[in-house]
């Protein structure tokens, strides 16, 4: 007699056989022995949870010869025996994912109609989900309003795709993966049945493999059986996920490697491993999976409490990728060590917590980007390892311009002292301290900016500009507006023209849009001045007045003027500046008056004395009421 698989060998042949599924159990029996057995059902869930086998169960109900008090099928009456065997016309079996076509269920339908020799006739479609929107909708109005000797039992692993019209015209009942306390006694007791008794580590491996579904692990039994124990693939998932645990790149890539040299497929390694990771989340924050068996609950959490919640999270998602993406890639392998490497990328650059493998002493080094990296060998090292190679740019760490203060100028000279008496001392702004950091965007002073002038602001500029404003002096820093100060002999203009470079490199320092205003030597140009400006010359001294008789003697000098009684130079009417803040440029020849009787050398030399006295002065000659 040829070898049949354990699951066909001991498939369930009463419905006190079914493994977990007491709701559907207690539903049909009572059904069957009221008779109350409604015309269509729809049964949902998991692979190997029992829906065929309950159909066939049904089935040989429906038409049993002996019929049990209890609802139960005698199985030895020649409607059982045939239904058992496959060779019942009683039951028609159809598998909707290759009878999808409006004709096959056209066929069905007119079949239907016609009475068979036994007392009911039941449909089995399997895997209803798979039929067309024609075809479901061809099926709906005798899935309604069957023949009263019709029975529909319609099976699925998916039904949010059966249509809502189908679904609605069956009692649905769905059936749930087998928890591991029914499932231990139920593989020891098939095993015992097949003539090879198993110890308690086979019946732990068979479980965990079959993940809640009954004929998974009766499969995974019958390898073990074959391969005489428990393959040597068991400790690959455990040593893949002790390895993601402690964030170790180079144990994570050869546990990959192991596997998939050992003859594992990449994605049953990938899904193997993301149920593994889902029962440490799980167990970790205290439930224990039905389908884990005691025995694995301990090492499930302490995986768990050394690997941390945020990880373990973010190692599911990074499995479930892969797992998305592996049936549209050419190399499983290549998909699945690419999302690990990923994953321990963005741990490092995301985590600023030490690995689990360093010591507890050891504090975390901080990077140049500010953040805390582990330190120590092992996983460590290979973290760092990992990190000094050029990642894509989707995992590279943000640029941050991060350079130590440069050592503060030496102090500027002294302002020449004013021939007038010096006005009151201004109180100089606190100095901030040179050391502290400072983040971009942060408000800076014209000191902090003057201090990192050279070093982060001048070096970025090119050639021409940064000869141009290597010893400038920053007079000021008001809201978005720098002002600064050329040295002596750079032409204005040139500077002037460059200062759109300058202000790049200042909005991306100050992380912020700067706007730059340059002045001459000696001027201050902008919004504000600090106390780097010069104290303000004192008002001048009365002087006579004065009259010029002819602006000859002069030439291009400013042009004189008399000082009027009250003492002091006037301005025009114009509204220009006054005498002391002017500029020599704007010095404009007027017409002076000659009705006075002074001499042209007396005149000549009032006007040098207040030319001498206040240099770059603007002399206005004031006449009898008009100026």
């Amino acid at each position: 007699m040829p070898h049949q698989s354990l699951y066909r060998r001991f498939r369930p042949q009463r419905f006190a056989e079914v493994v977990g599924q007491p709701h559907l159990v207690r539903a049909l029996s009572n059904a069957v022995r009221e008779d109350r057995v409604g015309h269509a059902y729809l049964l949902s869930g998991p692979r190997g949870t029992g829906k065929t086998s309950t159909a066939r169960i049904l089935a040989k109900a429906l038409n049993c010869e002996a019929l049990g008090d209890d609802g139960e099928p005698c199985g030895t009456c020649h409607s059982c025996t045939a239904v058992a065997a496959g060779t019942s016309l009683d039951l028609i079996e159809l598998d909707a994912a290759s009878n999808n076509s409006v004709n096959h269920i056209r066929d069905m339908t007119e079949k239907a109609a016609l009475v068979s020799s036994g007392r009911r006739k039941v449909y089995l479609l399997d895997e209803v989900h798979m039929l067309s929107t024609a075809a479901s909708n061809a099926l709906l109005k005798t899935l309604e309003e069957p023949p009263s000797h019709v029975v529909f039992i319609l099976a699925t692993t998916d039904p949010q795709k059966v249509l809502p019209t189908i679904r609605s015209r069956t009692q649905q009942f769905e059936l749930s993966l087998v928890g591991a306390d029914e499932m231990v006694p139920h593989v020891r007791a098939i095993a015992e049945a097949a003539g090879a008794p198993v110890d308690d580590a086979v019946v732990d491996y068979v479980t965990d493999r079959g993940g809640g579904s009954v004929r998974d692990a009766l499969s995974a039994l019958d390898t073990v059986l074959a391969a005489g124990g428990i393959p040597d693939d068991r400790t690959d998932v455990n040593a893949l996920v002790q390895a993601l645990a402690n964030a170790d790149l180079a144990a994570t890539l050869i546990a990959v490697a192991q596997a998939t040299s050992a003859g594992v497929d990449a994605r049953d390694l990938a899904e193997r491993t993301a149920r593994r990771l889902r029962d440490m989340f799980l167990v970790g924050a205290g439930v224990e999976p039905a389908e884990l068996p005691s025995a694995e609950v301990a090492s499930a959490r302490e995986l768990s409490d050394a690997m941390g919640r945020r990880a373990n999270v973010r190692a599911l998602e990074a499995l479930g990728n892969a797992l998305a993406q592996m049936p549209q890639s050419a190399d499983r392998r290549l998909t699945l060590e690419t999302a690990l490497v990923g994953l321990l990328a963005d741990e490092l650059l995301g985590s600023g917590a030490p690995s689990a493998a360093a010591p507890a002493s050891a504090a975390p080094a901080s990077s140049a980007t500010g953040r805390a990296t582990p330190t120590g060998g092992g996983p460590a090292a290979a973290r760092a390892a990992m990190a000094a190679t050029k990642a894509p740019p989707s995992l590279d760490a943000p640029r941050i311009a991060a350079q130590p203060p440069p050592p503060p100028p030496p102090p500027a000279p002294p302002a020449p002292p004013a021939p007038a008496p010096p006005a009151p001392p201004i109180e100089a702004a606190p100095q901030p301290d040179a050391t502290a950091e400072r983040t971009p965007g942060s408000a800076m002073t014209a000191a902090d900016l003057q201090r990192i002038w050279e070093t982060q602001i001048v070096e970025r500029l090119r050639p021409v500009a940064a000869g141009l404003f290597r010893e400038a002096e920053v007079l000021a820093h008001d809201r978005n507006v720098v002002t600064v100060r050329l040295s002596e002999g750079v032409p204005l203009d040139q500077a002037q023209r460059r200062g759109n470079e300058a202000e790049a490199v200042l909005s991306e320092v100050l992380d912020q849009t700067i706007r730059l205003e340059v002045s001459r030597s000696g001027n201050v140009a902008g919004p504000a001045s600090t106390a780097h400006d010069e104290a303000p010359p004192p008002p001048p001294a009365p002087v006579a007045p004065a009259e010029v008789a002819s602006p000859a003697p002069f030439h291009d000098a400013a042009p004189a003027a008399s000082a009027p009684e009250g003492g002091t130079a006037q301005q025009s009417e114009t509204g220009s500046a006054s005498a002391s803040t002017v500029s020599q440029e704007s010095v404009s020849q007027e017409s002076v008056s000659q009705e006075t009787g002074l001499s042209a050398s007396s005149r000549e030399s009032k006007v040098r004395q207040i030319v001498d006295r206040f240099p770059g002065s603007v002399v206005v000659h004031v006449d009898e009421g008009t100026t």
